[in-house]
């Protein structure tokens, strides 16, 4: 059910993508590096779903069975209701996912990868390094988990969440603005994606985490919409492989960079005791 809903959104989104009066910017269906990010989807969305249930499965097996604690499953909730409570869980489950991204500098070489993209489709959604991929299904169900909530309830309500995402990355005109008090739309998560403003709008569906965290922004910043990596723009790699190996070069550079700067400190240090040894004599 959730691949349905998947593909029957994604279908639907590229297909109004190609309207003119529904599109914010004029773009082609085959953009630059459109392949790319068909690799990005099928290792990351395609490969990792039934990964992801697994690993909620199980948690909340061991959590029931071993730890003895009470599961949401075990009383049988409706559907109506399991599924958007798995949902906000899920989303607040990405969303300290997504903040842990932006707040640790070794993980933000990590999800530049995301914020690499200079054309935002519903495809660009799906843009991110495998490093990313494996710390959001590690971290983000963790509230499932610990809930216990029931298997088809999560996986259906991670097809809405992976739906919403495609849509918020779309190059569509959605959403009246009241719309915008409680979700975020593809307006809103635009402007997470300019250069100039990437720490606001880290929600992915509702917009109540950032109003929590003072973070949402409504209004983009003054000047031309420049989409892509802060400070960055024109010079991050483009292409899956050289972003595959991006985030290690730069973790390796920075690591060089603090060793070479130690040695000269020590150095330093050493040429200054001897300076004193020889003033004492």
């Amino acid at each position: 059910m959730a691949t349905t809903i998947f593909a029957g959104t994604a279908l639907l989104l590229a297909v109004l993508e190609r309207f003119p009066r529904l599109r914010m910017r004029a773009q082609s269906l085959l953009r630059p590096y459109f392949f790319s990010d068909v690799v990005y989807l099928l290792t990351g969305f395609v490969a990792g779903t039934s990964l992801a249930l697994a690993y909620v499965a199980a948690g909340s097996d061991w959590l029931g069975s071993r730890a003895g604690l009470p599961r949401l499953a075990g009383l049988e909730p409706p559907r109506w209701l399991a599924v958007p409570l798995a949902l906000v869980a899920i989303d607040a489950g990405n969303y300290f996912a997504h903040w842990l991204l932006h707040r640790f500098d070794v993980l933000w070489e990590v999800h530049k990868v995301h914020h690499s993209s200079r054309q935002l489709d519903w495809l660009a959604a799906f843009r991110s390094h495998l490093l990313e991929q494996l710390l959001r299904r590690a971290v983000a169900p963790l509230l499932l988990i610990a809930i216990g909530f029931p298997i088809e309830a999560v996986a259906l309500a991670g097809g809405v969440f992976t739906a919403w995402a495609a849509l918020n990355h779309s190059n569509l005109r959605f959403g009246p603005p009241w719309l915008e008090r409680f979700v975020v739309t593809p307006r809103l998560h635009r402007i997470h994606h300019r250069s100039e403003s990437s720490e606001s709008n880290l929600g992915t569906v509702l917009t109540l985490w950032d109003r929590l965290r003072g973070t949402l922004l409504t209004e983009p910043p003054p000047g031309a919409e420049r989409l892509g990596v802060p400070g960055e723009v024109e010079s991050y790699p483009q292409g899956w492989w050289r972003q595959l190996a991006r985030p290690f070069v730069r973790v390796g550079d920075a690591a060089r960079s603090r060793q070479e700067s130690g040695c000269a400190d020590a150095r330093d240090a050493m040429a200054s005791s001897q300076v004193r040894s020889s003033e004492a004599c």
